[in-house]
């Protein structure tokens, strides 16, 4: 498993589904309101941020996540409040094992060590990057998901993590090596972490591949997907390309299961709930091909069908989806299992059609051509009337057969019977049959109940994952503005009114001086990065800025803020910049009055110690910042 419990619960439930068991909550904006649980108030004060997955009470000062939040609302200890939300979220708890969790550090930051090793290799390697380049991949992209390339050697990767002080088992347990009397083996989670294996009993799993680096929702790299590169050259250690495959993932391991993995979510995943639509396609080339052209609210499985977990984590973010597969007889089967799945968890479903593609190539002919394809994007059933109609001769009486037996079963499911008399209606006029006769099969049919058995199958496969507590971070907070002095208190409601506008962090990065701390580091951080006026900025590229978890925490205060401030100066209707100039100007007196503060401490002693030089150029600078409080009105 990837991630702690708290991690896996926050993947499994959405923080305004679980708050809105309690309270109601109301559209404001990108985020949600209500009458705070916790004060009398009239007016709603009380803020929910889905993207960040945090809330926060502007008028009583508590705020935090979801954990925080029952742990409020139940007046439990945190405790029980994982208990209680491990139950909605369908997880078990188990006992923190201090060794495993050890041991899940340890491969992660091997991992990390193998994608500087692979990188290094694929920026020496012409041939590989030409390649890479032919398909349609920009530098850029492959530098932002680190591609490398892994030698056509025996032991290149093993021999470069052993220098770097990694053991030959931790090694294997990585999912890197494989030892060479279990070549075969697919699992490696459960390794007897006590026998003796030394450098000479492995070998590279991964050799003559452009490596892709897959990291969970977190960021962290827990595995890769390696696609064999021939060049021009007969390989060395790899000898029938068939044989081996094509792609190749890591194995299942302490950290890594390629069906709880969507590629690319931590990236892609604010985009999901912004655009309110998921694009679900298979392969990283796939992926990649589409992100770097635009397309951004997409994520990919890696060699495995779509699984119940993948989609839970998908419906956190929204419950539309378009796939976009393959155009061939895997890729169409692989679809219309994701089709039955997707919609026992109550997804509205559209599909991509692409005559003799797949996405990358599709995109590598026109790149910008994924707009179109997604506006043409069909409903469930024309995509199931399309694979019939390809599946036998409609003029035989077999072809009829065929054709029918596979297109009834998806009329029967249908609930609507206007609905099932225009399908069943234009399945007779393609086959030239009667509507009758095709009406007498179609109730012959037993009814289907695929969707409530792989619904029952997907909870009950979820409730048996068994995951250790890590009861770590602080999940409830208090942020009262009595605590903060007025030069604060404005400092922090200008950088919120700025904070997801590049041209008002500009503005006030220009008088970043008056600013104390930590909002003067806060706007530093911003303007350190380049801004997407359509999003705000992402946690996950919060922490590429900065370590500081406390600053994060304010950063996310303030993100959540913004949505407060604005809704009350919308109602107002008060513009934000002319309510940014105005704190301006206040902040900047309320500083003349702090400095004029020290002076007057600092003239009370130069007039004790009868310092006439230091009085005259005191009273200088006294008459000086005096002026300028009074033009600043």
């Amino acid at each position: 498993m990837t991630n702690s419990p708290i991690d896996e619960i926050k993947d499994r439930l959405d923080i305004v589904e679980v708050i809105s068991q309690y309270i109601k909550l109301q559209k404001a904006g990108s985020n949600y309101k209500a009458l705070c649980p916790f004060h009398k108030e009239k007016t709603p004060s009380f803020m929910v941020s889905p993207s960040r997955q945090i809330w926060h009470c502007f008028g009583c000062g508590a705020g935090g996540d979801i954990f925080g939040f029952v742990m409020k609302i139940e007046n439990v200890d945190f405790g029980t409040a994982l208990k209680i939300l491990a139950q909605k979220a369908g997880v078990k708890l188990t006992p923190l094992n201090p060794q495993i969790q050890s041991e899940k550090q340890r491969l992660i930051s091997l991992l990390e060590e193998a994608v500087k090793f692979y990188q290094k290799n694929l920026w020496q390697n012409t041939a590989v990057l030409d390649y890479l380049k032919k398909r349609g991949l920009k530098e850029e992209t492959i530098k932002e998901f680190e591609l490398g390339f892994a030698p056509d050697e025996w032991s290149a990767t093993i021999s470069h993590l052993y220098k770097s002080g990694y053991q030959p088992s931790d090694i294997e347990r990585s999912g890197l090596a494989i030892r060479k009397e279990l070549a075969q083996a697919e699992q490696i989670s459960n390794l007897n972490l006590n026998q003796k294996v030394t450098l000479s009993d492995l070998y590279d799993r991964f050799r003559s591949r452009i490596m892709f680096p897959i990291r969970d929702q977190s960021g962290k790299v827990v595995g890769f997907t390696g696609r064999i590169f021939a060049g021009e050259k007969k390989l060395n250690t790899v000898k029938d390309i068939e044989a081996v495959g094509k792609y190749v993932n890591t194995p299942q391991t302490l950290v890594f299961d390629k069906g709880k993995i969507l590629y690319g979510l931590d990236k892609t995943k604010n985009y999901l709930r912004e655009k309110g639509e998921t694009v679900l396609t298979e392969g990283q080339m796939d992926f990649l091909s589409a992100y770097q052209n635009g397309l951004k609210n997409i994520v990919a499985t890696s060699g495995t069908a779509l699984t119940p977990y993948q989609l839970n984590i998908l419906k956190r973010y929204n419950d539309r989806l378009i796939l976009a597969y393959d155009s061939d007889e895997a890729g169409q089967m692989a679809t219309e299992r994701s089709i039955s799945l997707a919609l026992s968890y109550g997804f509205n479903i559209k599909i991509v059609t692409m005559e003799n593609k797949d996405l990358a190539d599709f995109l590598l002919e026109q790149p910008t051509g994924w707009q179109a394809l997604l506006e043409k994007a069909v409903p469930i059933m024309d995509f199931y009337f399309e694979r019939a109609k390809k599946m036998a001769d409609p003029k035989t009486l077999e072809g009829k057969k065929t054709i029918a037996a596979y297109f009834l079963p998806k009329i029967k499911k249908m609930v609507n019977a206007l609905d099932r008399s225009y399908w069943l209606e234009k399945l007779a006029v393609y086959l030239n049959v009667p509507t009758d006769s095709l009406e007498t099969e179609l109730n012959s049919l037993k009814p289907m109940i695929e969707f409530e058995n792989l619904r029952v199958a997907a909870d009950k496969e979820e409730k048996e994952d068994e995951i250790e507590p890590e009861l770590k971070g602080s999940h409830l907070y208090q942020m009262n503005a009595p605590f903060l002095n007025r030069g604060q208190i404005l400092a922090e409601r200008i950088v919120a009114l700025a904070i997801n506008n590049p041209n008002f962090i500009k503005k006030i990065a220009a008088e970043i001086n008056y600013f104390p701390e930590p909002y003067s580091q806060i706007i530093k951080l911003l303007q350190s990065k380049e801004f997407d006026s359509d999003l705000l900025l992402e946690r996950e590229k919060i922490k590429d800025l900065t370590t500081d978890e406390e600053l994060i925490k304010i950063i996310d205060y303030l993100y959540l803020k913004n949505g407060y401030e604005t809704e009350l100066l919308n109602d107002l209707k008060i513009d934000p910049l002319t309510e940014i100039n105005k704190n301006l100007i206040e902040l900047k007196k309320e500083d003349i009055k702090d400095k004029l503060t020290q002076l007057n401490f600092e003239l009370k002693q130069a007039e004790e110690e009868n310092n006439s030089e230091k009085i005259k150029v005191l009273l200088d600078q006294i008459n000086q910042l005096t002026q300028q409080l009074i033009n600043n009105g």
